[in-house]
């Protein structure tokens, strides 16, 4: 991307701004949800904004305020996300928000625990500021689901993002957020990825924790998602 709007920055480049004091979480953050607003409506790719992502964003910001060489030193190696939003497949459970994956009879089910690898993002200073759609039970090449309606491709409206985490690379290539969740078993995260021009990585089976029954099913995995190698490999480490 050559745009010049925070929301355009990669995560590797913020998280060198946020360790300047050049840019702050709630600048990037304010950026990448204005971007959801101002282009959403024409792709839909997202099911819902996370109001707490901002109290995350104030509490990064204040830390890159005040902090010394050292602890930036330590942050970076035991908080490598610190301050940075993520767009979450909307399957990957949130504790205490629904969980339906594309399916109007789940609309009402609420999770119980953050699925393993948004637990690990916290745990690693990042945040969820943004929920990406996806097909019913991730079962498809393309993400359309009776839940979300259609999700469509940002170079070309009128094509797919594939799927089923079209709804994360349709929203990273949008500029929605620098890194997104995504899940595979026979393309789900590498069909978007092609489609969108973004970076998706299915891991060796145990790379990356899943969630039972479904982790024990040696050809899906979740995964990460970005638009550029660096940023992809950084989630994937986490």
């Amino acid at each position: 991307m050559t745009n010049s709007e925070p929301w355009a920055l990669s995560a590797s480049e913020a998280l060198t701004k946020f360790r300047s004091t050049e840019l702050s979480p709630v600048e990037y953050l304010t950026s990448q949800i204005g971007r959801i607003t101002s282009e959403d409506e024409r792709i839909n790719a997202v099911t819902e904004v996370v109001e707490e992502a901002v109290t995350s964003a104030r509490e990064a910001e204040g830390f890159y305020a005040h902090a010394s060489n050292d602890e930036l030193t330590e942050a970076a190696a035991t908080r490598p996300l610190l301050g940075l939003p993520v767009i979450a497949k909307e399957k990957h459970a949130i504790a205490g928000r629904t969980l339906s994956q594309g399916l109007i009879h789940e609309r009402d089910t609420v999770a119980g625990a953050d699925g393993a690898i948004i637990a690990r993002i916290r745990a690693a200073g990042g945040f969820v500021h943004a929920r990406a759609t996806s097909p019913e039970l991730s079962c498809a090449t393309v993400t359309h689901s009776p839940m979300w309606g259609v999700t469509r491709n940002p170079w070309n409206p009128e094509l797919s993002p594939g799927g089923s985490s079209g709804g994360s690379g349709a929203a990273l290539a949008a500029g929605f957020a620098p890194l997104a969740t995504a899940s595979d078993i026979a393309g789900s995260t590498r069909l978007p990825a092609a489609f969108t021009g973004t970076v998706g990585f299915k891991a060796p089976y145990g790379r990356i924790p899943g969630v039972q029954p479904l982790a024990a099913d040696w050809y899906r995995g979740d995964g990460p998602m970005a638009r550029t190698v660096a940023d992809t490999a950084l989630l994937a480490r986490v």
